[in-house]
Parts: C-alpha cells; structure tokens; sequence
C-alpha cells in the first residue's frame, strides 16, 4: 500500500518535506516538480471521476 505522506500522488516519487505542498482539490501531497502541470491536473482529473465508480446518488 502506498504511503501517501511521503509520495508525491501524481508521479508517486519520495518528498522531501520542506519542499512539498498539498494538491488543494484532493489535499494529497504533491512535489514542486509535478505541481501545476497538465500530469497533476490529469491526475486530479482521474482521481475525482473514479470517486463515483460504482456510486448512486439517492438524492435524484
């Protein structure tokens, strides 16, 4: 399993943490290098479309 405090969620490589920040959509950590980038937004992107895999919304 992964250590999402440690990894960088878009390109899952070690942080160091005086130089990460937080993605402010998924609040996961992501590094400078990855932060901005169409990678991150993709990522972002795919991450929020597979939280309603297999969901129904009552609601409707």
């Amino acid at each position: 399993m992964n250590d999402f405090t440690s990894e960088c969620f878009v390109c899952e490589k070690k942080l160091d943490p005086a130089k990460t920040s937080k993605n402010l959509v998924l609040n996961l950590p992501v590094c400078e290098a990855c932060k901005g980038t169409d990678e991150e937004k993709e990522m972002v992107s795919r991450q929020t479309d597979e939280l309603a895999d297999g969901f129904v919304c009552g609601c409707v």
